[in-house]
């Protein structure tokens, strides 16, 4: 390493960061320092290269103009000369950096690679860290949307790259006979890194489209994939055999970036890659006859298979539409990569979780199974009729191996059940499952005779992958069963929730959420008056499962518990308080140790559906759920579990909605602690904060005002209304305040309110902070009449309502959304027209308003509404989630009318309108 460039490096940005973060590295240091250093250096870039706003409004400062200029000089050289390791991190930070400042800010970046690759000769070390970094600073071309801006920024690019990275990939494959040949496997290794990241780049440079530069390019380029395709090394395949069975060969990890690029061509580029079709089809159809089932392949057989399903979708479909060429994809590359390995056995019972996660959690996408099932597709929806027959002849095939010997033959069910779901499934929705399929499989048939029987065996630890499958099948045709099987199949996985495999136990409870979520028609398929019979022994199996070892804290089996309670509703009550007690002792356990965010959502999730049904069921019950959740909350709060922290605060918000005042003592002693700046340092606490102090606003208000809190709420807000990131909060807090206290309590505040509110529109206004402040404005009006909201803003400047109203609120008026906004804001641009003589003596304002009333009014359907908040896409985690703060969907907010005793804002605003013309004529 290059001691003096290290310590340039480290000096840059060590003088940004705290002394205990000091970054130092060279190579008396040893690996691991200069890894630390390196991993320390990425994340400094990452959060204060350029901060989030919500990263600023905490106090963090992006690094100085300076440092950065020093730090992008010395990057580059770093990137030549560290060892992988430190170089993967250093690379991160590169791509980082990159996507703000090249090339505007960082122009002789490429120039600088440029001139290192062209002096490197046969330097491979050298020829790997220009290539490394140039891959970095390209994947920005990846999944991007095309624009003018960046077509330019790519032309710009190739220019300056692509020249070179084309004589670069010609000077590697010219090296490689001479490398094979001299035995040297590491030089060899090193070489063809290279080239997988010139194919990498190759891949990036040419994932937005097609340029004119790069298909001049093109036939040298393709000439060079198809030499590393045929090329093959028998000692590296000999290494690659005798190493760790699931790393990837360096030579596999070559062919598959080419495959991964002719399957770009054939996506993006068809028409002029058509040429080169039947070649690389060919290499292709014979690289995966040579490919084996060891791990280390697998992205290799997925890259491979990945492109025979993008000819298959194509117009070159014909390639495939032989019979004899159908029938030996079928035996030669589906059904061997759709079998279920050794490996895929040993995670299931090792690691169920991620065999869950690639299974039914889309996760799949980088399996083999998936990779030949979506062939599977893509074959039949060009040969339908050939396909199915064909692989009808496979499943009947495999289900007589598996009953000539049901003990050893269990993996050919296992295919035939994935093969019978890859060439029925047509169409498919994360809520629905299989939403059309293929009419040439009977799926009632094979349902009834090979996957029932599987789920009624009795013996639930047996042939647990099969067990698997069958839930699997059912959960993803469940659309297409009818309701009373449903209904009969909650049996069976209620059973197979007893089953030892965290697998088969998680796909039940997986299983059962589903058919509970299912809707047909706008309303649940299953009833709940049917389920009712079955709901004990459902909740009863779902908690005994948690028991299980490595399920305490499974995240399936709690959103079927989540999905039961919600489906239930208040036929819940009765049971209610032994569940809440359950999940409330699962809770004390789990803060010990959070570590799955999906469980402790839905445990939440849980509470505070049954808080929800329970206590609209029996509102008595409020006081034994406190007694039972305060402890665990107290928990929660005590040891700073800081992820549970917005769960609790939501929950505690929910509870305090649903009591009656005067508010319990405990409730009033939590209060203070929460306007604790610690608290609301922290950004995932602040929507849940929000919510809850607007709660206590709405049942305990004056108490609180009565106790002195209300500076301190008022200083939260301030704090709040200052953040672009966090103003909405700042808004929901004082509108809390305005709705629920008498004007009273807060009227000495307003012109201190209103000054931190012009501030905020003189110097940062944002849109979302006009539509707060039109929307807040309108509320005053309501609440305290325009001669209230005037006298209170005269107190900053004279008469700086009328120059409000008419640059500021009158021009946004139709920010406001939705029926309740709407309703506010016409509501009370009504009480400026007809209430006060300043406006209306002011005669372009008054008409400014008229017309911006009679607009709204327009484009206002009274009780239109969005979408409920609560429904079952709410339901689900990441529904409103970010590693910070996760919206309970059970705890929502109650609706509250805006100004209930006005039904309809247009007939209010037309009767005020004439009232006041006729007073006005009649004067």
């Amino acid at each position: 390493m290059d001691d003096p460039a290290v310590q340039q490096l480290a000096e840059a940005f060590a003088r940004t960061i705290q002394h205990d973060r000091v970054i130092a590295a060279g190579d008396a240091l040893g690996t691991d320092v200069r890894l630390a250093a390196a991993v320390n250096f990425k994340n400094l870039v990452k959060y204060r290269w350029v901060p989030t706003e919500l990263a600023q409004d905490t106090g963090v400062q992006p690094i100085p103009d300076a440092e950065k200029a020093q730090i992008k000089q010395l990057l580059t050289g770093l990137m030549l000369s560290t060892p992988q390791l430190i170089r993967a991190q250093l690379s991160e930070a590169l791509t980082i950096i990159s996507s703000h400042d090249f090339p505007a800010n960082w122009p002789q970046l490429l120039p600088q690679l440029v001139e290192r690759l062209n002096a490197a000769g046969e330097d491979l070390a050298v020829i790997n860290g220009v290539c490394h970094t140039a891959n970095s600073i390209f994947k920005r071309y990846r999944n991007q949307f095309s624009s003018d801006k960046m077509i330019a920024e790519l032309a710009a690019s190739q220019d300056v790259f692509a020249p070179v990275a084309l004589q670069a990939m010609k000077q590697l494959a010219g090296l490689l006979p001479a490398a094979a040949a001299g035995g040297d496997l590491e030089r060899l290794k090193a070489l063809l890194s290279a080239v997988r990241l010139l194919c990498r780049i190759f891949f990036s440079l040419n994932s937005p489209g097609l340029t004119p530069l790069m298909e001049g390019q093109l036939d040298e380029w393709m000439d060079a994939f198809h030499t590393m395709l045929a090329f093959s090394h028998p000692g590296l395949a000999a290494a690659d055999a005798a190493g760790d069975p699931e790393r990837e060969g360096v030579l596999d990890g070559v062919k598959a970036a080419v495959c991964a690029n002719i399957n770009l061509f054939m996506e993006t580029s068809e028409e002029e890659f058509a040429k080169f079709l039947q070649t690389f089809v060919t290499d292709v159809w014979h690289l995966l006859m040579q490919v084996s089932n060891r791990p280390g392949q697998d992205n290799l057989a997925m890259a491979a298979i990945r492109f025979l399903t993008t000819v298959a979708r194509s117009v070159h479909c014909t390639l495939f539409a032989d019979p004899s060429v159908l029938k030996q994809i079928c035996e030669s590359i589906i059904l061997p990569n759709l079998r279920v390995r050794d490996e895929d056995e040993e995670l299931f019972e090792m690691n169920p979780i991620e065999y869950i996660r690639r299974d039914i959690e889309g996760g799949d996408s980088d399996t083999r199974r998936r990779a030949a099932a979506d062939l599977v597709k893509a074959l039949a929806g060009a040969y339908d009729a050939e396909l199915t027959t064909l692989c009808t002849g496979y499943v009947a095939a495999l289900l007589q191996e598996h009953v000539a010997d049901p003990v050893k033959g269990w993996r050919a069910k296992d295919c035939a059940v994935y093969l019978v779901m890859a060439v029925t499934v047509r169409g498919k929705t994360g809520e629905l499952g299989a939403t059309t399929t293929n009419r040439l499989v009977n799926i009632s048939d094979f349902f009834t005779q090979q996957v029932l029987p599987e789920l009624q065996d009795p013996a639930v630890n047996e042939r647990p992958i099969l067990k698997a499958d069958a839930l699997k099948f059912v959960t993803t045709f469940r659309s297409q069963l009818p309701q009373q099987t449903l209904l009969a199949l909650l049996q069976p996985c209620t059973a197979l929730l007893a089953s030892e495999a965290v697998v088969v136990h998680s796909y039940a409870a997986t299983a059962i959420e589903r058919f509970l979520a299912l809707r047909e028609g706008g309303r649940p398929k299953l009833a709940v008056s049917d389920v009712l019979p079955v709901a004990q022994p459902l909740l009863s199996g779902l908690f005994a499962a948690f028991r299980h070892p490595d399920s305490a804290e499974n995240e399936y089996l709690m959103r079927a518990v989540m999905r039961l309670i919600s489906f239930l509703g208040g036929e819940m009550a009765p049971v209610a308080p032994m569940c809440l007690k359950a999940l409330a002792d699962m809770l004390v356990e789990v803060c010990k140790n959070p570590k799955s965010p999906g469980f402790n959502h839905y445990l939440f999730e849980s509470v505070a559906a049954l808080i929800k049904h329970g206590a609209a069921a029996d509102k008595a019950q409020l006081h034994s759920y406190e007694a039972t959740l305060f402890p665990a909350f107290d928990i929660v709060l005590s040891k700073d579990v800081q992820e549970f922290h917005p769960y609790v605060f939501q929950i505690l918000a929910q509870l305090i909605e649903l009591s009656s005042p005067p508010l319990n003592a405990p409730y009033m002693a939590v209060f203070p602690p929460l306007l604790n700046p610690m608290f609301w340092e922290r950004p995932g606490n602040v929507p849940a904060l929000t919510r809850l102090l607007v709660a206590y606003l709405a049942k305990a208000g004056q108490e609180l005002a009565a106790a002195g809190h209300l500076p301190a709420c008022l200083g939260v807000f301030q704090k709040l209304i200052a953040s672009k990131a966090n103003d909405s909060y700042g808004f929901a807090l004082i509108s809390g305040i305005v709705t629920h206290l008498p004007p009273a309590t807060y009227q000495q505040y307003l012109p201190t309110v209103w000054q931190l509110l012009f501030t905020r529109l003189q110097g940062s206004k944002t849109p979302r902070f006009t539509r707060g402040f039109v929307v807040f404005l309108a509320l005053a009006v309501c609440k305290l009449g325009v001669e209230g909201v005037s006298a209170s803003m005269d107190a900053v400047q004279p008469k700086v309502m009328l120059m409000i109203l008419q640059q500021v609120w009158a021009p946004s008026l139709s920010s406001a959304d939705g029926p309740e906004e709407n309703k506010l804001v016409a509501v009370a641009a009504t009480k400026c027209l007809t209430e006060s003589a300043d406006v209306y003596e002011a005669t372009p304002l008054w008409q400014q308003l008229r017309s911006a009333l009679d607009a709204k009014l327009a484009g206002t359907e009274v009780g239109s509404a969005g979408e409920e908040e609560g429904g079952e896409e709410g339901l689900e985690f990441g529904a409103g989630y970010s590693a910070a703060y996760a919206k309970l969907a059970n705890a929502s907010m109650p609706e509250r009318p805006v100004l209930s005793e006005i039904a309809d804002p247009k007939q209010f605003a037309e009767s005020r309108l004439a009232s006041f013309m006729q007073r006005v004529r009649g004067s």
